[in-house]
């Protein structure tokens, strides 16, 4: 036993001395503080039973001999309760050759230990579960294969790596074969192996086509320069050879790499390209059509307009109409925010400039004659329509003015956030041609009309001559009695009344035969279609009658406005009498009535004219409307022409329709009610 007691007492680690039997001889100072016994406390009893001794590794029941040398971990309870984990080294001691006195026992506390391997073990638990519940594929690989080829080719003088391998595949596969696969995570078997693990341990080169190699090459000449990351996107294989493409990337951390280790990702991007390359061509073929169309087109950036109508409906205006009538300014400054950014070669022929780059200026300039029509396209923008499209006068840059269609396409691009798109062309020549046409409309319903008249003819004269007459005789009668000695002031006041009335019928005949006959311009306003159906019956009714035909008139109450020419209607309502009237010239007269009615039915106000006559036969009525064709003896065949296209130019339409029960033939003429949307105010017309 050393005697030198002191050198116990100040040593760092626990020293105990136990007896033969395990019984503790001597306890010095660190073990006091190990366990919290004092010397005292333990000397004489024995170590195990009082510290509960147990052996890491070893069962209970099965201790190390005593006397052996023995190095372990022993599981020790303190005085307070506490577990105390102490590396122990132990070993006999007493007189060489003869059996050992003791032993000495060496303790060091490592219970503080315990926990970072704890967490270390957590965190790799850690690791390994995110590194498999990872979508991407992950590799972990050894290197050093790899490296070591690459230092025998620069001993043997290859100086130039990156030319030496992308002229080299040969040697590119020979780095691949040298890789070692540590481990992969679950993602790698679903997406290179399907489901076959064990076979993506044989060989990195299976996953690795020739057109990838560079990839590789690249990843592994960033590696040994101490590059920290390496990313490109290349296409790999799945075992069974389906190619697919893929992000690569490398974490290569020079520690790691000097280590011998790289952990590689890959994500497919598979889809992510085909989407990508879709979006592409789409754009491409936009651009194509954008530019190559016979339309001109332009783009504008309309983001600053966006913002401001998006501010004005923060701030509480929805009737943007209104706010615009407050703010006489706006249309311009709405004009001013926007921008063009891009033009086709139509566009710019359009426009009459020398190139694209003189057509980008102030849309204030094209807008410049045609603010109140711009004023539109905001009402529509700002109410969320998608597109819109009006016919406006356009100002050229150099001055000139066109009158040309726009079309504008609210609906954002996705490709270019707040850029919309216009589309121009130039309608002046369709315009001419509209206004020649509507000449030649109006004379052909001017040459119609004065055709009734000179059927009306007689008519005309048979109802001008009874007012004249009358104030022939009622002038006559005014003379005698001026001769008489004391005349009768009353029955000359009698007279010159009855004569002032005739004097105003005959008026109104000739006011009436004025209108149909002389040649004007259509004027379009919203009247009552009850009045002029009146107005043609009185033309017409003198007529009708000399050829024994009387007309009866059914007038609906509060029907809509509509708008229309009242001439041109008139013009209808009496061709159409009088072709009711002349074919019922074999009728028996009792018989001979025409009833025209107006009615409200769905999608517009309706005249219907029914007449008793003779009745159309199924083949001509496939011709009724054609020009030139008539069924009447000396009939130019013009009438109902005249008529269709009168009502087609108010939006209307004419048609033969099936008579009801007593009647033979109806033709009922359809106009659209006057609406909000074409700028008049809804509304119905006092009874009649």
């Amino acid at each position: 036993m050393p005697k030198n007691d002191d050198m116990l007492q100040l040593s760092p680690e626990s020293i105990v001395l136990l007896g033969a039997k395990g019984e503790v001889l001597a306890w010095n100072a660190a073990s006091e503080r190990l366990y919290g016994w004092s010397s005292d406390d333990v000397v004489g009893s024995n170590m195990r039973d009082r510290l509960r001794c147990t052996i890491e590794g070893i069962p209970a029941d099965s201790p190390p001999p005593l006397f052996d040398p023995f190095r372990g971990v022993f599981r020790r309870f303190a005085r307070d309760g506490s577990m105390r984990r102490v590396d122990v080294f132990r070993m006999p001691y007493g007189v060489t050759g003869e059996t050992p006195s003791g032993i000495v026992e060496f303790g060091r506390d490592i219970t503080q230990n315990i926990q970072p391997s704890r967490v270390l073990e957590k965190v790799s638990h850690r690791y390994e579960n995110l590194f498999n519940a990872m979508p991407a594929s992950f590799w972990h690989l050894e290197l050093l294969g790899a490296t070591a080829i690459v230092s025998q080719w620069r001993e043997e003088g290859i100086v130039d790596l990156h030319g030496y391998l992308a002229g080299n595949p040969a040697a590119v596969r020979t780095l691949i074969g040298q890789m070692k696969i540590l481990s992969f995570n679950e993602r790698t078997v679903e997406l290179f192996g399907e489901g076959r693990r064990d076979a993506l341990f044989e060989d990195l080169n299976q996953v690795w086509p020739d057109e990838s190699l560079h990839v590789f090459a690249s990843s592994v000449l960033a590696a040994l320069n101490r590059h920290e990351t390496y990313s490109a996107e290349c296409t790999f294989l799945t075992l069974s050879g389906a190619r697919f493409d893929a992000l690569f990337t490398a974490s290569m951390p020079w520690p790691e790499v000097q280590r011998g280790q790289v952990l590689v990702g890959v994500v497919d991007i598979s889809e992510t390209r085909r989407a990508r390359k879709e979006a592409e061509a789409s754009e491409q073929r936009y651009l194509e059509l954008f530019n190559s169309s016979p339309a001109a087109n332009v783009e504008i950036d309309c983001s600053q307009l966006d913002n401001v109508l998006a501010r004005l409906r923060l701030s509480g205006v929805d009737d943007l109409g209104a706010y615009m009538d407050a703010h006489p300014d706006f249309v311009e400054e709405a004009l001013d925010s926007c921008t063009v950014v891009a033009v086709n070669a139509s566009f710019v022929h359009l426009m009459r400039v020398a190139t694209r780059e003189y057509a980008f200026i102030s849309l204030r300039r094209y807008w410049a004659r045609a603010l109140p029509a711009y004023r539109q396209f905001l009402l529509a923008r700002f109410s969320g329509l998608t597109t819109y499209e009006s016919q406006v006068l356009m100002t050229r840059p150099g001055g000139t003015t066109f009158n040309c269609l726009v079309s504008s396409v609210y609906q954002p691009m996705t490709s270019r956030p707040g850029v919309m798109i216009a589309s121009l062309a130039d309608v002046s020549e369709m315009s001419r041609a509209r206004q020649v046409l509507a000449r030649t409309r109006s004379d052909l319903a001017h040459a119609g009309r004065v055709a009734v008249l000179g059927e009306l003819a007689a008519s005309i004269v048979h109802e001008v001559s009874q007012p004249l007459t009358a104030i022939m005789l009622d002038s006559q009668t005014v003379l005698r009695t001026l001769n008489h000695p004391a005349p009768d002031h009353a029955e000359l006041r009698e007279l010159a009344s009855r004569s002032s009335a005739q004097a105003i019928r005959a008026t109104e005949i000739l006011a009436r035969i004025h209108s149909m006959a002389k040649r004007a311009e259509p004027i379009y306003q919203p009247l009552g279609i009850n009045r002029t159906v009146l107005d043609a019956v009185a033309v017409v009714r003198d007529e009708c009658r000399r050829m024994g035909t009387e007309i009866e008139t059914v007038l609906a109450e509060g029907l809509p406005l509509v708008i229309g020419d009242d001439v041109q209607l008139q013009q209808v309502v009496i061709n159409l009498s009088l072709n009711a009237a002349q074919a019922m010239k074999h009728t028996p007269e009792r018989l001979r009535n025409i009833r025209i009615t107006t009615l409200e039915r769905e999608g517009g106000v309706c005249v219907v004219v029914d007449d008793m006559g003779a009745g159309v036969t199924a083949r001509q009525a496939k011709r009724l409307f054609d020009s030139f064709f008539t069924t009447k003896e000396g009939g130019l065949g013009i009438g109902l022409p005249i008529c269709r296209s009168l009502i087609e130019a108010h939006g209307g339409t004419i048609a033969l329709e099936l008579a009801p029960a007593a009647w033979s033939t109806r033709f009922a003429v359809t106009l659209p009610p006057l609406a909000a949307g074409n700028g008049w105010p809804v509304t119905r017309p006092a009874p009649q």
